[in-house]
């Protein structure tokens, strides 16, 4: 009798519970279009206004070559390996190469870790590469830093060699516009020693 009454009292929270699921809504299924936008790589978005919380204002871009930066100087083989450290860097610059390319940037990175970054290449048809910190996730910050795209597979680099610091691009077609101006875009070079880009 009393393995009945529990029998019965266990039917009746089913039959509860079983009746609330059969009131709960489940969405239809995707349209075809709406499951293709969803895998689509996203759109960089155009970045705000300079202000709080938004993007700086990078350098302004020369209308005329920027001058080369000096050779450096000639010096016989080195005793010891260049000691392995973290990159820091804090530039700002604008450079106009003999190809009639710009690039602006404006670059923070302590202890090899990317505190701001923001960079805009632009050829002489019209195409431009834009990339901001936002859109990437740092990955390794020895011996170069590294950061990959949160989506794609663009992949932002930097490291230094004696005065002079490299970021260059790889696979990055979805930040440029046509995504052809991918395929000129070379490394920009900062050197330490005339605070200049090239």
């Amino acid at each position: 009798m009393r393995w009945n009454q529990f029998g019965a009292g266990t039917a009746v929270l089913l039959v509860v519970l079983l009746g609330s699921c059969a009131t709960e809504q489940k969405p239809g299924p995707l349209e075809p279009g709406e499951v293709f936008e969803k895998a689509k790589p996203p759109v960089v978005p155009e970045r705000a206004p300079a202000g709080k919380g938004a993007d700086r204002p990078l350098p302004a871009a020369p209308t005329k070559a920027t001058q080369p930066t000096p050779p450096l100087p000639a010096v016989g083989r080195p005793k010891k390996p260049m000691e392995a450290k973290p990159l820091t860097a804090k530039y700002r610059c604008a450079a106009h190469d003999e190809r009639h390319h710009t690039a602006q940037l404006d670059v923070e990175v302590a202890d090899g870790n990317v505190g701001y970054l923001r960079a805009r290449l632009a050829t002489p048809q019209g195409g431009v590469c834009e990339f901001a910190l936002p859109d990437f996730a740092q990955t390794q910050r020895m011996p170069s830093v590294e950061l990959k795209a949160r989506f794609g597979r663009c992949t932002l680099r930097m490291w230094e060699q004696g005065p002079k610091v490299t970021l260059a691009f790889s696979n990055c077609e979805q930040y440029c516009k046509p995504s052809s101006t991918m395929d000129y875009i070379l490394p920009v070079l900062y050197d330490r020693r005339v605070n200049r880009c090239n």
